[in-house]
């Protein structure tokens, strides 16, 4: 889910690891101090400022530069750019994780869950003047789902089961899904589904990686920049369609947002601390404390989804294909100390294949205790002794792993720094690689026995387009029990049932030890004291129609 390559050739598990993805903050997240250590914020910063004053610019830095401009492109520093743009049928609200009307002003479900009645919003309009209505709706939905073979555009994984959609008038659609999804409406939600205009449908894939060719109906619209190293945009005035739990409605408060890339770390702090920019992205955990020190703010957004985690490829001639091995590395790796080392109290420990506060989470802890001794019972038993330099050897073989520090992870380094002295203690070497990000591209596959990454979606099906063999095949085998067992977490709509399919669905992966997940992957953002309302949508992308300047 990357931007790099076109996804028409590229599968959905060859781009897992190229960006983080979307995800949502529910309802459990708590709302902590900007002032205290280690802010976990589920929507908004700041105090009472005063009224919400209209106009000025704000400087956004990210650490990453930006690719090809596909409204599919999860690339963070893409999609903070683009939840701004482009409006969604529906709203995950991110403090509550409900669903809640946008573009789609009201909807029903008929009893099977096959069919969805969409009343689409009337007097919407896209910034290049085209209006909204039930046409452009099943368009957007339909190349979606199917792709477009002519314009090179690959069918997107998340609307699987989709079946089509009708236009029933010019402002109703139905859409029918061939099996029952708990999570559609959900899907709907996310930044990846912008309803774009139909100038936008039109373009083969090259030209939709323009950074112009993305006419959305949002609050902003693109105003200028190389859509590389920067990218500005400017208020809609006639804006005046946000979900009504928003805090106003009308236009934004901002005139304009420029986003820059600034990949140093120390750079883009001085520049808070000098008020040459408002907001960073991703700070580091060792200058949180400089930013608040100086005055400014920092917030962490847990990116709802998937955790931050080492994927094993059972396809990789390794000793990894023995799951007594696995089980060890699994043992071997102590997450509170990541935490404590590499990371800081803005990101969650991981006790679970999914982040804190993602519904429906299941507490995963009984497999993720650090037990070093149990790893080295379990290694032993495997047949793997233990050499004279420490490492263990089997037949002539060295028990010995490369772990790639990937370059889409801010904390990678430091976080696979830790892991290698972890695991040096049970025996085990580690070599880093600290590849480019043409090169990580390149090299990363099936035969890469770890692969970083995790996908963020404020919604437990995020599991299956992780770990189904149709979709992205994190382990690059076909495990039939684990298909079935994420089969029916999406097609039940009994909260209770379906809560138990999703922990039976992480017993699966972690009893197999399919995946180490190492920490909570959070969103940390500095933000300078005049910066008022900011807020995530409800994947910890900044969303800036609240956003006012002090």
């Amino acid at each position: 889910m990357s931007s790099e390559g076109n996804p028409a050739v590229m599968k959905l598990s060859q781009r897992r690891a190229f960006s983080p993805r979307s995800a949502a903050l529910g309802a459990a997240v708590l709302l902590l101090s900007a002032c205290s250590g280690g802010t976990q914020n589920t929507a908004n910063s700041s105090g009472d400022a005063g009224k919400p004053q209209y106009g000025g610019t704000l400087k956004f830095y990210d650490p990453v530069s930006y690719k090809a401009w596909q409204i599919t492109n999860t690339l963070w520093s893409n999609s903070n750019v683009t939840t701004n743009l482009a409006d969604r049928l529906t709203w995950q609200n991110p403090k509550t994780g409900k669903i809640e009307p946008w573009l789609a002003k009201s909807w029903t479900i008929s009893p099977d869950h096959l069919t969805y009645t969409f009343t689409i919003r009337s007097g919407v309009t896209f910034s290049d003047g085209s209006k909204l209505d039930a046409e452009v709706v099943k368009r957007n939905l339909d190349q979606h789902a199917f792709g477009d073979k002519k314009l090179g555009v690959a069918p997107d994984e998340f609307f699987a089961n989709y079946a089509g959609t009708k236009v029933v008038d010019p402002r109703t659609v139905q859409v029918r899904l061939s099996k029952p999804n708990a999570g559609f409406l959900q899907v709907l939600s996310i930044y990846r589904t912008g309803i774009l205009a139909e100038s936008y449908l039109k373009k083969n894939w090259n030209d939709k990686g323009k950074l112009t060719s993305l006419i959305g109906s949002g609050p902003f619209v693109v105003a200028g920049g190389n859509g590389t190293t920067n990218v500005v945009l400017k208020r809609r005035d006639d804006y005046n369609w946000a979900p009504k739990s928003f805090k106003h409605q009308g236009k934004a408060y901002l005139s304009e947002i420029r986003y820059t890339t600034v990949p140093e770390q120390s750079t883009a702090v001085g520049a808070l601390q000098s008020q040459q920019a408002d907001v960073v992205r991703n700070i580091a955990p060792d200058d949180e404390e400089t930013v608040k020190s100086s005055g400014g703010q920092v917030e962490a957004f847990p990116a709802q989804g998937e955790s931050n985690a080492l994927h094993i490829s059972l396809a990789a001639n390794a000793p990894t294909r023995d799951i007594q091995v696995r089980r060890a590395l699994q043992a071997a790796t102590d997450r509170e100390e990541i935490n404590k080392i590499a990371l800081s109290p803005s990101y969650g420990v991981a006790k679970s294949i999914l982040v804190h506060g993602t519904p429906k989470r299941p507490d995963g802890s009984a497999y993720l205790k650090y037990d070093p001794a149990k790893a080295k019972r379990l290694l032993e038993a495997a047949g793997w002794k233990t050499g004279p330099d420490g490492i263990r050897t089997k037949k002539g073989e060295r028990l010995s792993f490369t772990l790639y520090v990937t370059p889409y992870y801010q904390v990678s380094q430091a976080v696979v720094e830790v892991l290698q002295s972890q695991w040096k203690k049970a025996g085990i070497e580690v070599k880093l690689k600290s590849p480019s990000m043409s090169q990580y591209e390149a090299e990363i596959g099936k035969n890469t026995v770890f692969t970083q990454g995790q996908l963020s979606r404020a919604e437990p099906d995020v599991l299956r387009s992780e770990w189904h063999s149709e979709l992205a095949d994190s382990t690059y085998t076909k495990l039939p029990e684990l298909n079935t067992l994420l089969e029916a977490q999406v097609a039940e709509f009994d909260p209770a049932k379906r809560t138990a399919d999703i922990k039976a669905v992480q017993d699966y992966v972690l009893k197999n030890a399919l995946a180490i997940p190492l920490y909570d992957e959070t969103q940390v953002f500095g933000l300078r004291p005049n910066v008022q309302g900011f807020q995530t949508e409800a994947v910890a992308r900044s969303q800036f129609y609240n956003t006012w300047l002090s």
